[in-house]
Order: C-alpha cells, then structure tokens, then sequence
C-alpha cells in the first residue's frame, strides 16, 4: 500500500469513527460529573427521548438548600402525589400528553368528578399543566424531576412490606 492509499484508508477510517461516535452519545449530553462535588451534595440527573426530542437533565444541590426549602412547597407537590391515581395520571402524562378521554380511557375512570378532581390537585402543584383546554401535560422542564422523584421513591419503601407491621 502506498503512501496515498494509506492516506484515504486513514481519512476513511476517521470518518467512520466519527460516525460511530456521534450516535453513541446524543449531542444534548451534559458532563454530568466533570464538575467537582463538594461534600454534602446531592446529584440527579437524567437523559432520555421524550416528545420527540432528546432530554438531559442536571441538578446539583447542596444539602442545606434542600433542608432550609419552604416546607409547604414541597408538601403540596408531594400531597398532589400521595394518591394512586394521581401517580398513575402523571405517569401517563410523562409518556405523551392526553385530552380528559384519553386519561379516562386510560385509567379505566368512572367518573369525570373524580378525575377532574386529580388533575385540579395536579394542577395547583404544577405537577402538570393545560397546554390547550382538555389536554394535559407535564412541562418539558419537570419530565425529568418528576421521573427523579418516582425513581427516589422506589428506594424509599421498604423492599418488604409487611416487616414494617
């Protein structure tokens, strides 16, 4: 092989790296632990398709920002989620948004009272929001916050119900 063979064997080889690299990592990924943590932090993050696009998601707060946050804005997000339905409501609502049949349909609910009712208490939380009158949706910037927080709450119960009696 000469010199100029080898040349566009290497150009080639290069351009099909490159390929393989850009649709390993999508471009939207943020470097989620190059930054240096102090001591008493607490990281989340997350990266996934949703809506068509792609979501990457970072958060880092100290221990003391999260201790010293006002108490009744995170008892009413977690009020608003202290009930089944309303869990399964923004479940549904984190894989695409829904029109009121939709979410009944989904959910299987009798009664429009009650799941107006969970979507009122979703609602005032700012758990989901009304793009457009009948539709529901979780804003783009709480899909990953919310998942965040279901994902928490798996390592939250206890991994055998019944020892807590």
């Amino acid at each position: 092989m000469n010199a100029d063979e080898m040349a566009r064997e290497l150009a080639s080889l290069g351009r099909r790296v490159a390929a393989l690299e850009a649709t390993a990592r999508p471009p939207a990924v943020p470097a989620m632990l190059d930054q240096h943590l102090d001591a008493d932090t607490v990281l989340y993050a997350g990266l996934g398709g949703w809506d068509g696009q792609t979501l990457a998601w970072q958060v880092v707060r100290g221990w003391d920002e999260i201790r010293s946050a006002p108490a009744d804005a995170s008892a009413g997000v977690l009020a608003a989620l202290a009930n089944p339905t309303r869990v399964r409501i923004a479940t549904e609502l984190l894989r695409r948004r829904l029109t009121t049949a939709e979410l009944a349909q989904r959910l299987d609910q009798p009664s429009p009272g009650q799941l107006f009712h969970h979507l009122k208490e979703l609602l005032a939380a700012g758990v989901v929001h009304q793009p457009e009158r009948g539709t529901y949706a979780v804003r783009e910037q709480h899909v990953i916050p919310l998942l965040s927080v279901l994902c928490a709450v798996l390592d939250l119960r206890p991994s055998v119900p019944w020892e807590d009696s």
